[in-house]
């Protein structure tokens, strides 16, 4: 998915502050006070940032249990992490590679290859030897514990790399901004050094 800048997306992301904000809301959905804290900016100019934010449309403004949070769209996550779609694409295709690994397991165990020639003196299937003598039974289709294991270890990698694509393309759903974690902390910190 391209995103496209439009006049009041890239006069959005011309200010410092404001590009300090979108980096403290790639974690988690914050509060003007939140932000204020955690940038060492007035409340009122924060307020004013998120507006121009907002019209640009990086940011999303909701309200829950009587608080307004902010987060970043869809836009402003392409912008700051362009790799996340990368992510997806390769978490769902090697989910499909060990489904796909998975019926070739399932299909090999249920057809174990063609029998051997049959012998008309014999009246029974002989094997392939080169004295040509020996004779066994059509062989019949069993799985054995390496094979059920294989399927089970190649349908559970299947299973989690789907969930971590599903988590991968959860990530604009933040979770409250009860509290700052630490690398948020360093990382507009560090910005703000540079």
């Amino acid at each position: 998915m391209k995103v496209e800048l439009d006049r009041r997306s890239l006069f959005a992301l011309a200010s410092d502050t404001r590009l300090e904000i979108l980096k403290a809301l790639e974690t988690n959905r914050r509060t003007v006070s939140q932000l204020a804290d955690l940038l060492g900016i007035d409340k009122a100019a924060v307020h004013r940032h998120l507006k121009k934010l907002e019209e640009g449309g990086l940011v999303s403004r909701t309200e829950d249990h009587g608080f307004v949070y902010y987060a970043l769209t869809w836009k402003s996550r392409d912008i700051l992490n362009p790799n996340d779609r990368t992510k997806i694409v390769i978490l769902i295709s090697s989910s499909f590679v060990c489904l796909m690994a998975m019926i070739v397991v399932l299909y090999l165990a249920a057809h174990p290859g063609p029998p051997p020639p049959w012998n008309e003196a014999d009246q029974e299937y002989t094997s392939d030897t080169s004295d040509g003598e020996g004779t066994r039974a059509l062989p019949s289709a069993s799985v054995d514990a390496a094979t059920i294991a294989a399927i089970v270890l190649l349908g559970l990698a299947a299973i989690a790399l789907v969930g971590g694509a599903v988590s991968v393309w959860r990530l604009p759903f933040q979770r409250g901004g009860e509290g700052y974690d630490e690398a948020t902390v360093k990382a507009v910190q560090q910005h703000k050094e540079i």
